[in-house]
């Protein structure tokens, strides 16, 4: 079955997408929590144990879940690759949990023993997911914007993954640091959010924009110059980090890439603009949310190689993480995943029972509370952070806890959404 250049008939089970993306909110709870708990302390160092728990909880518990069930969705949909040995995903998904909270227990507990279980849990799974997702993807002969964009992020997150481990095992104590340390973190964040995480939602974005809003086709080749563009900065930036090269020279690497966002930011915003079907609901804020939020990631980041004020670094996080990462994900989360249930559960069953419309599966006005609440984290959190106000930082941690909550209960009621068979 074939609708709008989407694969149907190679969908994996519906349990394997869902898996993750049902655990991703939780991880959200946790990191709410550690906020809450701590106040503006988790915005005082970026080398805090207790700031690098809570960045993971975010890029690993939140972003990374939702990504590894996108994949593992999208890859044979969207690019017709075979995800083989399908059942491993099960697998991945338990290591993942496994890892994720033993590196922020050993992180947040000073624990040396959590340590080995965190980087044997997470190079399990990680090493699993990828073996898995390249193989499919290499596979495929076409080279598609979306294709390549997916090969990217993978490569991005194996490198990443690499620096990770050698990072948490020097800092550990479990072998010698090979690189200096400030190197090898720069190199795993590049890697990890402009090629891993921003790699993979400009790729998806490519094509979901167009599917799910009744837009124009993304152009191309403007995919192809962003994506081109892109990989010359990571490329690039890499090899300046690891040459500890100057200010000036990094901006000089970055400027492709960062041209490349905002062209795509901008596409994006343009396309949403003039979509066929005006209706306005939360998938849409939460895509408008995160474009805006994106440039001014760049920005705080780029000011920040000028200006090395640590507040300028926390600003970027959120922003990159919270503003444009985790909003994206959360908005793509309220189409993909009623999308599976009405594929999975009930379109064979059009015309033989009664048949709910795609939108009743996940009401609108149960999406719309849950952006109001994202949006006042980020608007609470931020200014916290770069004031170090304690109050206003522990106000947004009650924002998010309240949307990853509302989020959790969202997918919980669509995930219970079965057909009701007649006598």
């Amino acid at each position: 079955m074939r609708s709008s250049g989407l694969s149907l008939d190679q969908a994996p089970p519906e349990d394997i997408p869902f898996r993750f993306f049902l655990t991703a909110p939780v991880f959200g709870l946790l990191a709410g929590s550690l906020i809450l708990y701590r106040g503006v302390l988790v915005f005082s160092s970026s080398w805090h144990f207790e700031t690098i728990a809570l960045t993971h909880l975010i890029t690993l518990g939140w972003v990374m879940m939702i990504m590894m069930g996108a994949f593992y969705q999208l890859v044979p949909v969207l690019a017709g690759g075979q995800v083989p040995w399908i059942a491993l995903s099960r697998v991945v998904h338990f290591f993942m949990i496994i890892g994720i909270l033993a590196l922020a227990g050993g992180l947040l507990l000073i624990s040396p023993l959590l340590f080995p279980v965190a980087i044997a849990a997470l190079l399990l799974a990680f090493t699993v997911f990828l073996t898995q997702l390249l193989t499919a993807l290499f596979r495929v002969k076409a080279n598609r914007p979306v294709v390549v964009a997916m090969r990217i992020s993978l490569i991005s997150l194996a490198l990443a993954v690499s620096l990770g481990v050698l990072e948490i095992g020097a800092i550990t104590g479990l072998w010698p640091p090979l690189i200096e340390r400030s190197i090898v973190k720069n190199l795993h964040v590049t890697l990890a959010l402009s090629g891993g995480i921003g790699g993979l939602i400009i790729g998806v974005g490519f094509h979901i924009i167009p599917m799910f809003y009744l837009s124009s086709p993304f152009p191309e080749k403007r995919a192809i110059w962003i994506l081109r563009a892109g990989m010359f900065s990571l490329a690039a930036v890499s090899v300046m980090l690891l040459n500890s090269a100057g200010s000036v020279l990094l901006f000089t690497a970055m400027l492709p890439g960062v041209t490349a966002s905002i062209i795509f930011t901008l596409t994006v915003w343009q396309m949403l603009l003039k979509r066929k079907r005006k209706v306005v609901d939360a998938t849409l804020r939460f895509w408008q949310i995160g474009l805006l939020a994106f440039p001014l990631s760049l920005l705080c980041l780029s000011v920040h190689l000028f200006w090395p004020d640590e507040r300028l670094t926390f600003a970027f996080g959120l922003l990159f993480l919270m503003g444009f990462a985790a909003t994206i994900t959360n908005g793509m989360l309220y189409k993909i995943v009623p999308f599976l249930i009405w594929f999975h559960r009930f379109s064979t069953l059009v015309g033989k029972v009664k048949v709910p419309l795609l939108k009743e599966i996940l009401p609108a006005k149960r999406t719309s509370g849950q952006l109001l609440q994202a949006a006042l984290a980020m608007l609470t959190l931020l200014p916290g952070a770069l004031l170090q106000i304690d109050w206003l930082v522990r106000a947004g941690a009650i924002f998010w806890l309240t949307s990853s909550g509302w989020l959790v209960l969202n997918l919980i009621f669509a995930f219970r959404q079965k057909p009701v068979t007649n006598d």
